[in-house]
């Protein structure tokens, strides 16, 4: 009877001890869970830059940008409007606006779990952060126009399925062979697509009512410079 009751008790031991490793070694938390609202682990191990990946970058920079009045490209910038976008995104949940889509469950309480936090920028356990995004410099080629500025600022309505997907933006080919001449090889000042997001434009791109950002300068030089080369995909 001694003797059961010691290999009983050898054997509760040694599963504790493995529960307790396991639990030391878990793996990294899934930060789309969602279950994130109100869960102490996510609220200490969220940071900025998640909340910049899954949530920022993705629906609201292309609005909120440098030219707009509630400008959310950095940490500071983001902190010192948390309290408009707690009462905006997740009181009144009217952000983001149309087109684009509202936040899903998973990042509603992503978010909400973040801002509970304190909205650090770093985890609060001390743990490893995302590392920052790589931004890729905008050159005159069709693939980096269209990562940096029309997946930003134009396929949320020149996509299949949207109001403007008659204007394919999609390729190269699409552009050129529009019958609208958007793209005139080696002539951007007869380009509908320079013509249309230039300040001075009548119905100027993206329409104002989206409250996407305009293309800056620098952007519609890009595409010029790319137009003037030849338009090559």
């Amino acid at each position: 009877m001694t003797k059961f009751i010691f290999i009983l008790a050898f054997n509760l031991v040694a599963i504790l001890l493995a529960n307790s490793c396991s639990s030391r070694n878990a793996s990294p938390l899934n930060f789309s869970d969602s279950r994130t609202q109100g869960n102490q682990e996510i609220q200490e191990r969220t940071s900025y830059q998640i909340i910049n990946q899954q949530i920022l970058i993705p629906k609201c920079l292309s609005c909120h940008g440098s030219s707009s009045t509630v400008n959310l490209e950095t940490y500071p910038a983001v902190y010192g409007h948390i309290a408009r976008i707690k009462q905006e995104t997740l009181a009144l949940r009217k952000m983001p606006k149309l087109p684009y889509t509202p936040l899903t469950t998973k990042e509603y309480n992503l978010l909400s779990a973040w801002i509970a936090s304190g909205a650090p920028e770093k985890p609060l356990d001390g743990g490893d952060d995302l590392p920052a995004p790589t931004i890729e410099p905008l050159t005159p080629t069709f693939s980096s126009i269209k990562k940096n500025i029309f997946q930003n600022k134009c396929l949320i309505c020149h996509s299949a399925g949207k109001e403007a997907e008659r204007v394919s933006l999609n390729s190269a080919e699409d552009l050129i062979n529009s019958p609208l001449d958007l793209v005139v090889p080696g002539n951007p000042d007869d380009s509908g697509l320079i013509l249309s997001v230039l300040p001075n434009a009548r119905k100027i791109m993206p329409p104002k009512k989206t409250g996407i950002e305009f293309l800056k300068p620098e952007e519609i030089e890009v595409v010029k410079q790319w137009i003037e080369n030849g338009a090559k995909d």
